[in-house]
């Protein structure tokens, strides 16, 4: 992969964690090839099992680093887990921005390739980590999104089987394989709605895992809207009793007076935010964003849906030609 760290790279960039002391200074220094907060971070969270925060972390700091600092450092250091591991996640954010948006027939065969390139470079990193520690699932975790690209649906099975073997609760994990089981990439929408309804009969009450049932049928009710074109059965499907009691159960069971909400919650309570605002439940999104901080129905802007087109049924490039 070292054409891509002589080129430049504009990377995607995230709103999530921008007033965030501690994100602003481990990128700057990341930026710079200093790694030294952003490796403390990853001792600290490493020692605490804070692996949802870590993914957080990663998936934040990692664009930002100075891939040739990063590369001499992991050359220098064969035995870090933790350089490997931010290496990972580069390279896994990487190959998203490669890819674009558009759906798949939109998008350019070079494109898919260079994102193809990234995906083998994270998939390498991953390995060398989990090799170096075999208890740490956030690499696992890192690889299972920009899979999806592709639609190596049975290598993310597998790869979240070892993730969740370590950690069973780790919401990001799950979170991309309701994303990957769904028609838009492939799958279906009873498969995606399934899995999403499997977790939520094992978490416990506070656990953003309700995330995933928000998600899953915004993967549904978006599909009808843009890719079947069909405005009317995306409201019907928006409004039936039975889709609204599930979520408002979900979200009852995720709200509870005792939750506590933290910095990598803020992704996954934003799934239920925008739910709520578009089928104009205006009481359960305010419950929601009195934690998100976004701007209550009363002033903010009007909006269309911004769900981006992304194409189901991807091609398989990581590992040979166009099938």
């Amino acid at each position: 992969m070292s054409s891509f760290s002589q080129q430049p790279i504009s990377l995607r960039t995230y709103n999530s964690g921008a007033g965030d002391l501690e994100i602003i200074r481990m990128a700057r220094q990341a930026e710079e090839g200093n790694f030294h907060r952003l490796r403390e971070y990853l001792s600290r969270t490493r020692a605490s099992g804070d692996w949802q925060d870590r993914i957080y972390i990663l998936e934040r700091i990692a664009p930002k680093v100075s891939i040739d600092a990063l590369d001499a450092a992991c050359a220098a250091e064969p035995e870090a887990a933790d350089l490997f591991v931010t290496r990972c996640a580069y390279y896994a954010e990487l190959a998203k921005t490669m890819r674009g948006n558009g759906t798949a027939d939109t998008v350019s065969g070079a494109h898919f390739q260079n994102s193809a390139d990234c995906v083998k470079a994270a998939l390498s990193d991953m390995s060398r980590s989990t090799e170096i520690d075999d208890q740490d699932p956030t690499a696992y975790t890192l690889v299972l999104k920009p899979l999806t690209i592709f639609s190596q649906v049975d290598l993310q099975r597998g790869i979240f089987a070892k993730a969740t073997a370590i950690a069973p609760d780790l919401v990001p994990a799950h979170f991309a394989l309701v994303s990957a089981l769904s028609k838009r990439w492939g799958g279906s929408h009873e498969a995606s709605l399934s899995f999403a309804r499997n977790a939520m009969t094992t978490a416990p009450p506070g656990s953003d895992m309700a995330a995933r049932l928000f998600w899953a049928h915004t993967l549904v009710r978006t599909h009808l809207l843009h890719f079947d074109d069909d405005v009317r059965s995306a409201r019907r499907y928006a409004s039936e009793p039975g889709v609204a009691s599930e979520l408002n159960a979900a979200l009852d069971t995720w709200l509870v007076p005792s939750f506590v909400v933290h910095r990598s919650s803020i992704p996954f309570l934003v799934k239920a935010s925008e739910w709520y605002r578009d089928v104009k439940d205006e009481e359960r999104l305010n419950r929601v964003i009195a934690f998100t901080g976004e701007m209550s129905p009363a002033t903010s802007p009007k909006r269309g849906n911004c769900s981006s087109k992304f194409g189901g049924g991807m091609l398989g490039w990581i590992f040979g030609g166009r099938r």
